[in-house]
């Protein structure tokens, strides 16, 4: 519901420059009802209080004090993720930030009601959003940011770690930095599949040299491409170790030269940009990224964070809200469930053999920042269960230490709680999948008697109607049990290999049959 509040002025307030890449994003305004107090204050077009969120200094970690993420499995192809984020009363950052820019003078040196700003809500995968929603503080509107605004803050972002450390980036590594951030790896993979290395590997160049003929209409030659992939490969190397994460061939900070068709393509870039100076942006942009190498572990925030948002952005929400009070954000998404047959996890030779021949479920956790964190895992299909869940590391490893505080686990969910710092910034989370008992006993008892079906009628003895009758029960059961449609297809993916052994012992029943029929193969007892 709209309050309503009598509008007697509106005040344009000048916002100081914005970064490069923000020009003209937004432009801020305060309502008033009087001439002496304004009741309304729009700040998001200031990127330092989102970079203070998403970055927070000592002083303001506890502003985010808890993220819940319930995962819910769907089917065997979606997972929907429920998000909440609670922030805290948010007016020391967002006072320290509108006095120092003068932006309370109509407001009597106060904070208003309400204010206007962009929160982060999660850092997620560059991937096309399905089944998004979002809700702002008590239910009210809350509008994703466009993915260009989370570009600019993500720059901004990059240039302020960086700038704390004594290296701030320049104008052309600045718009390299924009660039990584920009590429979506679907630009690749949806548009050229054919392009796509086999099993993980890297590009090859002439499968750059392509992409970058098509979708930035840049016709380099072979030796061209050659060429800046070595000029590229250690700041490749630098920023994979910064981050700690697997090879990614589709992120444009483990292959640099995706970015170079979003450089080409960013409006503020001069036009005539030619082969000369996409080469003396890409020497810029190395040449920074050995001088924060070579500064130490003080820059690996800023190399990790660059490395980053090659692979995933940054979703901010625009809200309005009481600064005065805690805030509370949800978000609502579905995801691509990770299902296998044979688990990923390396180590551990007890749980990797108790997952070798089960199905497993994968989902992505993000763990990192300060707050609480609470995650769940379950299904909303009853003939589904998990079990044996383990935290493992991008590597497919067994995280060690966790630090998990208290768990909830049963065969339909499993949950933990933590307040530890130390936990990992991202980590995944394995279960195992299993038909609930009462179905899983009905499907082996008839497997059982289809195999002893199958058996006898295989053997040369004579088979009276009795025998017959015998004989057709148990084939009756499994046909029944073929032709029953589970709840999802996430029960029937778990159910398949069975399902997958009763067809062929039905079709081996139904050849003995016919063989006995055709052949009169029979002795008598």
């Amino acid at each position: 519901m709209v309050r309503s509040v009598p509008v007697l002025s509106l005040a344009v307030v000048a916002s100081p420059p914005a970064g490069p890449g923000n020009a003209g994003r937004w432009r801020r305004w305060s309502r008033a009802d009087t001439g002496q107090a304004a009741t309304f204050l729009d700040l998001t077009d200031i990127d330092e209080i989102t970079a203070t969120l998403l970055a927070p200094p000592e002083q303001y970690e506890g502003l985010r004090r808890r993220v819940v993420d319930q995962f819910t499995l769907l089917s065997a192809n979606r997972c929907l993720l429920q998000r909440s984020v609670n922030w805290g009363p948010l007016d020391p950052l967002l006072t320290a930030v509108a006095r120092s820019r003068h932006l309370l003078v109509n407001t009597g040196g106060r904070l208003p009601d309400e204010v206007s700003l962009l929160l982060p809500i999660s850092t997620m995968p560059k991937r096309a959003l399905v089944a998004f929603n979002l809700l702002g503080p008590g239910g009210s509107d809350a509008h994703l940011m466009p993915y260009t605004a989370s570009i600019a803050t993500q720059g901004n972002l990059v240039a302020r770690l960086a700038a704390d450390i004594g290296h701030p980036p320049s104008a052309a590594s600045r718009f390299v930095v924009d660039a990584v951030s920009r590429f979506r790896p679907g630009r690749l993979s949806g548009n050229h599949p054919g392009l796509l290395p086999r099993r993980g590997g890297p590009l090859g160049v002439p499968a750059i040299r392509e992409y970058l003929d098509r979708e930035a209409e840049l016709a380099l030659s072979e030796a061209t491409v050659r060429s800046w992939a070595r000029i590229v490969a250690e700041a490749q190397i630098v920023l994979r170790r910064a981050l700690a994460e697997p090879f990614d061939p589709l992120s444009s900070s483990d292959n640099l030269l995706l970015a170079v068709g979003e450089l080409r393509r960013d409006p503020a870039v001069p036009d005539d940009l030619d082969e000369a100076g996409i080469e003396a942006f890409l020497c810029d942009f190395v040449a920074w990224i050995e001088a924060l190498d070579a500064a130490g572990d003080v820059a690996v925030p800023v190399l990790s964070t660059v490395a980053e948002y090659g692979r995933r952005w940054e979703a901010l929400a625009a809200v309005t809200l009481d600064p005065y009070r805690p805030a509370l954000i949800k978000m609502q998404e579905e995801r691509r469930t990770v299902v296998a047959r044979r688990s990923p996890l390396r180590g551990g030779a007890r749980m990797r053999w108790r997952h070798l021949v089960s199905p497993t479920a994968l989902v992505d956790l993000d763990p990192g920042g300060p707050g609480t964190y609470h995650v769940s895992v379950g299904t909303d299909d009853t003939s589904i269960e998990i079990r044996d869940p383990v935290v493992i590391d991008l590597f497919n490893r067994p995280v060690d230490r966790t630090f998990v505080e208290d768990v909830q686990r049963n065969r339909e969910v499993y949950a933990y709680y933590t307040t530890d710092a130390r936990r990992p910034a991202r980590a995944r989370l394995l279960v195992g999948l299993s038909v609930s008992r009462d179905v899983s006993r009905v499907s082996v008892a008839i497997l059982l008697l289809m195999i002893v079906t199958v058996g006898l009628s295989a053997l040369p003895f004579d088979l009276d109607t009795d025998a017959v009758a015998v004989v057709a029960v148990p084939s009756s059961f499994a046909a029944t049990l073929l032709l029953t449609r589970e709840r999802s297809s996430l029960a029937a993916w778990v159910l398949g290999p069975l399902k997958l052994l009763l067809l062929a012992l039905l079709m081996a029943l139904a050849v003995t049959a016919g063989v006995r029929a055709a052949f009169g193969w029979h002795t008598s007892l």
